[in-house]
């Protein structure tokens, strides 16, 4: 297996990263959430973080040593806890590319996300995950992360 490195994004890496953005509707999604908008949010934030950057956020890239080639990335932020107003990491976006799935990228990637939050001084790191994904939510629980509330809605007519 090659020698992966995680490191800070790059502003090379903004394609990549639009580029895989759309898998992010794979799993089954609720019938009023609309992919489209999804990407358009998701693509107007990732390109403003990349190039303008935010002290309180990161995003972190996974590639082969060796032939450089981008293999997934994560972006994290910094979240304040409803109940006790605290800072803590927060997983805003975590992909790895269809092509290097199965390789544990997305664990590098989350472990990653475990020594940022640390380094930030904080002792919680949260994620959410659409319900229907259950290949992320089986990663998720492997990692030691628990389900803490369940979002539901309704679209009223």
């Amino acid at each position: 297996m090659p020698d992966i490195n995680i490191r800070r994004v790059q502003k090379s890496d903004t394609d990549f990263i639009l580029n895989l953005l759309p898998s992010l509707a794979d799993p089954e999604l609720p019938h009023w959430r609309d992919p489209d908008v999804m990407l358009d949010i998701d693509q107007r934030i990732l390109k403003s973080e990349i190039h303008d950057g935010s002290e309180d956020n990161a995003i972190f890239i996974a590639e082969d040593v060796e032939t450089k080639q981008q293999l997934g990335f994560i972006f994290l932020e910094i979240g304040t806890d409803y109940y006790h107003r605290e800072p803590h990491g927060h997983i805003a976006d975590i992909i790895v590319s269809p092509d290097a799935r199965g390789r544990g990228i997305g664990k590098m990637l989350m472990a990653k996300a475990e020594e940022w939050t640390k380094d930030c001084g904080y002792k919680l790191l949260t994620l959410n995950v659409f319900d229907d994904n259950k290949k992320a939510r089986k990663l998720y629980k492997s990692l030691g992360f628990s389900p803490d509330l369940t979002k539901y809605g309704k679209i009223l007519e």
